[in-house]
């Protein structure tokens, strides 16, 4: 270890994040590990450690509290904060307090890491430099000079990564879980973080697994409103005799079995925000109290003798074409006006290919961690191969792939083969080579599905699962179909 001229102290209650640390940063860094913060504390007083790294959810003692104690010990090595969690508040102190040089979301990426490492060293050479140089101040005025040159440009330094640091909490905050490089989608983000900023209605459209909820949940971590509840409805999950019930709450003694009163989800969400999931199925009969909130900001419980008035902004999305709706006569047109104030469309991931290979990563990263694997490295053909595919279940399919294939993985090296992938074509037509319509085709390859896994929809071995997904979604599609199951099965 002599070779090695810096020494990072790392600090994780999970013994198998510290292998996966310790592996990947010890070929060129003096890596020790602790597995509680008191552990590190003493081997933080025991070494000569140049840079301290630590998660920031640990029994005991936090990562931002543990920074402060060793802050206290010694100011000069670097800090830099792992975190799964959004303690914003608490980082956002830190970093003011210049008590964290920088922190990444779990899970980390390698070169980010190293990247942030180099330039915590580099600080830190600079800093031994200017221990030297201030034990001669008195000798040379022109090594006074020179000392007071380096410090300035030292704290300078500091102030422009505290300041970048500062951006990057909201950046990565805001947007959680939303990876992307993509030109277009970083428009969608502008727009996204536009809008948070008022109290507009916001649709937004786009095709099953393209990550409506998570813009759904930055528009609210954005506004006024992040304090406040966030509330999540789906609409298609629910038979249509509990949606009401769910929506608006009813009073004691409404129907069968309200054996008490109970709140709606929109009193739930009172000052906060209230998100539509998949109003696009939102039953018609009742499509008018819910204009009602949203004109009025009130609405009757079930069995209620007055009326309750809400403060909620409303976010919907569907994957539903609702003009067509419209036209239909399925859906008001008032209300599509009403949730239409400001729509946000998520392209699929066939049209955000080079997006591709960031979310592998991300993907592979997440999973590899989740299951106690190392990877290091992800082949090229297996990134040509997942860019080349249509991913009709988009990010949802990709991630289901990926999970897939750590899961298989025997190697540090990830790869995937075209047969893993699955088939994405729909078998259709009739023998006598006349196209069906869309909703048969689609209805045949739901009742394939469901006959390969005897009729289970849900769970490891269901109908979802074979088509990449989500559950919720096909027991939508199955009741829009009115696909049933044979009777004889039930015999």
């Amino acid at each position: 270890m002599d070779h090695k001229p810096y020494t990072i102290l790392y600090v994780d209650d999970e013994e198998i994040n510290l292998t996966f640390f310790s592996a990947t940063f010890s070929w060129e860094y003096n890596v020790i590990t602790a597995l509680s913060a008191a552990d590190a504390i003493r081997l933080f007083q025991e070494n000569e450690v140049d840079l301290v790294v630590a998660d920031q959810r640990m029994p005991g003692m936090s990562g931002v509290e543990f920074f402060e104690h060793i802050y206290g010990l010694n100011p000069e090595p670097a800090r830099i904060l792992l975190t799964g969690y959004g303690d914003l508040e608490t980082i956002i102190q830190a970093v003011n307090q210049g008590k964290i040089f920088h922190f990444f979301q779990k899970p980390w990426v390698e070169q980010d890491l190293i990247a942030a490492f180099e330039r915590a060293l580099k600080i830190r050479t600079l800093q031994r430099e200017n221990e030297g140089l201030i034990a001669h101040l008195k000798k040379s005025n022109d090594e006074l000079s020179r000392a007071l040159g380096e410090i300035q440009s030292l704290t300078m330094l500091l102030e422009e990564e505290n300041q970048l640091l500062r951006e990057e909490v909201n950046d990565n905050f805001n947007f959680d879980d939303i990876v992307s490089n993509s030109v277009n989608f970083q428009e969608i983000l502008h727009r996204t973080a536009r809008v948070a900023a008022t109290e507009a209605t916001v649709l937004i459209t786009g095709e099953t697994g393209t990550g409506k909820e998570l813009l759904a949940r930055a528009v609210h971590r954005l506004s006024k409103r992040r304090q406040k509840p966030f509330i999540k409805i789906n609409c298609a999950a629910l038979p249509i005799q509990l949606i009401e019930s769910e929506l608006f709450g009813h009073e004691k003694g409404a129907f069968t079995g309200a054996v008490s009163s109970r709140p709606g989800r929109f009193e739930l969400a009172h000052q906060g925000t209230i998100f539509l999931d998949e109003i696009g199925d939102f039953p018609l009969e009742l499509q008018a109290k819910l204009l009602r909130v949203l004109q009025e900001g009130e609405f009757d419980r079930l069995g209620a003798t007055k009326t309750t008035k809400v403060d909620v902004r409303v976010i919907a999305a569907t994957h539903v074409d609702l003009n067509a709706a419209v036209r239909d006569g399925k859906f008001r047109a008032d209300l599509f006006y009403r949730l239409n104030v400001f729509p946000i469309h998520t392209p699929p991931l066939r049209e955000r290919q080079e997006d591709i290979p960031m979310l592998v990563r991300h993907f592979v990263r997440k999973y590899a961690l989740k299951n106690g694997k190392v990877i290091r490295r992800i082949s090229k053909k297996t990134y040509q191969l997942l860019q080349a595919h249509h991913w009709p279940g988009n990010i949802r399919e990709l991630e289901n792939v990926i999970e897939r294939g750590v899961i298989m993985s025997k190697t540090d090296k990830f790869k995937m083969q075209p047969g893993e992938l699955g088939s994405t074509t729909v078998v259709a037509g009739s023998q006598n080579g006349v196209l069906e319509s869309l909703d048969q085709n689609e209805r045949l390859h739901i009742v394939r599905a469901l006959q390969q896994t005897n009729w289970r929809v849900t769970g490891d071995q269901g109908a979802a699962r074979l088509l990449q997904i989500n559950e919720r979604t096909l027991q939508s599609r199955i009741r829009k179909l009115q696909i049933r199951r044979p009777k004889e099965l039930d015999d």
